[in-house]
């Protein structure tokens, strides 16, 4: 029994480091493959008759690869400003009780609304959300007409019969959307006690709020390589089918002999040089309209010319 317990470690350690092995070789073509893509357009000749699954497994790589470096980046930002999320939290809690007035009772019954103030009641923005936006938060005028929403220069009219606010905006024209207080079960009353008690109540959660947030952040953060790297190879895949097009253009008039299909494969290497170079700027918050594109169209060319050349230095001696 001795001697078969040992002979079975040994087996599995042989295995791995097997798989140890195996790994190590994958990321040396890999590292191989990365190389003449970049700085080798001959080796463009063996992509021409290799298999489109080593293409392939080459782009994913490379974009997983770039997909984790973005979630480092991502994470290192993160963990900047994870110490201030509690603060941020409490800071929200306290211009959420200041946003409700102290003054304010509003109800609603049978399908109306009654309040205990002079109108039209305004509600202003907090000034924590940004730049004055030019617009009044909320505005109450039971007198008032919903058709005369823009005249109000709000964002929610609350009249005595419904509630209208923004949809979307296109331009400077805006459509609205409206909630009728009939659409109510029962009746509502809200005054600054209850609103506060509304608030209070979630207190609890709040507190939770950044372990809640860390745990999200962490998930997204692992998932982005792989989740991130298979939507970025389907999106460049995809531009290929369009950029390979040029390429084939551009073959036609060298007269290089290649196919669309061939062309395509060879676009999954050639959009190397391309993909660094977007990236690197858009780490950097960096943009150049077109620079994808025309990058690998120049890269393109350069290896249909040079692979020329050695067609026809080849041809002379024969």
């Amino acid at each position: 029994m001795g001697v078969l317990k040992v002979s079975g470690e040994k087996i599995e350690n042989l295995i791995n480091i097997y798989g140890i092995m195996s790994y190590m070789q994958k990321l040396k073509t890999f590292w191989h493959s990365f190389q003449n893509s970049l700085l080798n357009p001959l080796y463009y000749q063996e992509i021409a008759k290799a298999r489109y699954w080593f293409s392939f497994k080459y782009l994913f790589f490379l974009l997983v690869c770039l997909s984790l470096i973005r979630s480092v980046q991502l994470g290192t930002a993160y963990s900047l400003v994870r110490d201030k999320i509690p603060s941020y939290i409490s800071i929200g809690k306290t211009e959420l009780l200041k946003l409700y007035p102290k003054e304010l009772e509003i109800r609603i019954s049978n399908g109306k609304l009654y309040t205990n103030v002079e109108e039209p009641y305004i509600v202003e923005i907090p000034a924590i959300f940004g730049e004055d936006l030019g617009k009044h938060l909320l505005v109450i005028d039971t007198k008032g007409k919903a058709d005369d929403y823009l005249e109000y220069n709000t964002l929610v009219l609350a009249t005595r019969q419904a509630v209208v606010y923004p949809e979307k905006q296109q331009g400077s024209r805006t459509t609205t959307q409206m909630y009728y207080f009939s659409e109510l079960k029962r009746s509502l009353y809200i005054d600054y006690s209850l609103y506060k008690k509304g608030i209070d109540a979630t207190g609890p959660y709040l507190e939770r709020l950044p372990q809640i947030i860390d745990i999200a952040v962490l998930c997204g953060l692992l998932l982005l390589p792989l989740f991130g790297g298979l939507f970025w190879t389907s999106g460049t895949l995809l531009g290929l089918v369009f950029l390979s097009a040029i390429v084939w253009v551009i073959e036609k008039i060298m007269k290089t002999s290649y196919r669309y299909t061939t062309l395509f494969r060879m676009g999954m290497h050639g959009v190397t040089w391309a993909i660094l170079f977007t990236f690197l700027l858009d780490i950097t918050n960096q943009k150049v309209d077109n620079l994808y594109s025309i990058i690998f169209v120049l890269w393109m060319t350069f290896v249909l010319y040079k692979n020329q050349v050695k067609l026809l230095s080849q041809e002379k001696h024969i």
